[in-house]
């Protein structure tokens, strides 16, 4: 029989899991680390044990293998914002803000947690080459933003060994964030309702999962309303200089539209400093519509409309969730789908 999987309100340790399994500390800890294939443990025990860490809320201690100590607190969380280098980052302090609120209101359900947040930064399409990520040596929660369909495919294929939330990506096994598929049909519909017909997308290259849906249903939309595809506009990736220079290439080619849609803001403030660099106005010559970003997006010159869901709920339900897989092991993931809605601003022609 196995034995007894701790104590009330005690961290959950290797042994533990072991115990509880019943099988040996050394094969938990191969199997927790991801190397239990060259430790040739069988796919019958890796799943046994992963099965058991998850019941109980087995989570890495960071501290004792930071510290070589086990005085810290009973769930000493280090979360992991887990972003690529060619995304905006603006996303990070609406997570720590809502963290934090959602935190200190659960009360008990919270108690012992100490919560650190740290960034983690990766290429695009190579999340599987980040340290720690396998092991749960660097961090022990995750939040991931902003992959590619590569990453997303070690992600499917991959065990973490710890609880994960992802953003804007819709993976089995895991919980996640996302906005309405047809957010860019949304920004069709506020193109089309100014009265622009000569349109075109903006996107970065490659597409993540959320700016391949943006871009799909903004084209599908157009293509039912005007009976043509819209023009696509492609950067080599995310950045606004590179939006820059691809607006700028269209504009020197001879390309005309009077409405654009920009899959992120930060390719719209791209777009933004090439049109007024031909002198072209917006959005008397060219309307220009994003997705809200950027939450300087009220800014712009002239202010930005968007179509998009509210940043603060995209961070209070990623954390949201992220507490309850903390609090309550075991459950099955859920997906949160938030609703898209348009804020009119200046650059459309309305306020």
């Amino acid at each position: 029989m196995p034995k007894s999987s701790r104590k009330a309100g005690g961290r959950v340790t290797v042994k533990n899991v072991a115990d509880q399994a019943g099988v040996s500390i050394g094969a938990v800890s191969s199997v927790l680390s991801n190397r239990h294939v060259e430790r040739r443990i069988s796919q019958e025990t890796v799943e046994k044990i992963r099965a058991v860490a998850m019941k109980l809320g087995y989570l890495p201690n960071i501290s004792a293998r930071r510290l070589r100590s086990g005085t810290g607190p009973n769930h000493n969380i280090v979360l992991a914002f887990v972003t690529s280098y060619e995304a905006p980052l603006n996303l990070v302090s609406n997570l720590i803000m809502e963290l934090r609120q959602s935190v200190s209101g659960r009360g008990k359900g919270a108690a012992g947690m100490a919560f650190s947040v740290l960034v983690e930064m990766f290429s695009a399409g190579q999340l599987q080459a980040m340290p720690g990520l396998l092991t749960g040596d660097h961090f022990n929660a995750a939040i991931i933003a902003n992959t590619t369909p590569e990453d997303d495919q070690f992600l499917n294929r991959a065990h973490l060994p710890f609880p994960v939330v992802l953003i804007n990506r819709a993976i089995p096994r895991y919980s996640c964030v996302v906005e309405d598929p047809e957010a860019g049909g949304r920004a069709a519909g506020m193109l089309l309702g100014s009265r622009r017909r000569s349109l075109a997308v903006l996107r970065g290259n490659p597409l993540t999962q959320t700016t391949q849906d943006r871009t799909n249903s903004f084209i599908k939309a157009v293509s039912g309303q005007l009976g043509r595809p819209p023009q696509e506009i492609v950067a080599d990736n995310l950045s606004e200089k590179a939006a820059h220079e691809a607006m700028t290439r269209f504009l020197q080619k001879g390309g005309r539209i009077d409405g654009l849609y920009a899959v992120t803001d930060g390719l719209a403030l791209g777009a933004y400093q090439a049109l007024k660099g031909r002198r072209l106005g917006i959005p008397a010559d060219v309307a220009v519509v994003g997705v809200g970003d950027y939450d300087i997006s009220d800014y712009f010159d002239p202010p930005l409309s968007v179509a998009g869901v509210e940043r603060r709920e995209l961070g209070r339900e990623a954390s949201r969730l992220l507490l309850r897989q903390l609090e309550q092991p075991g459950l099955p993931p859920l997906k949160v789908e938030i609703p898209v809605e348009p804020v009119w601003r200046a650059s459309t022609g309305r306020k």
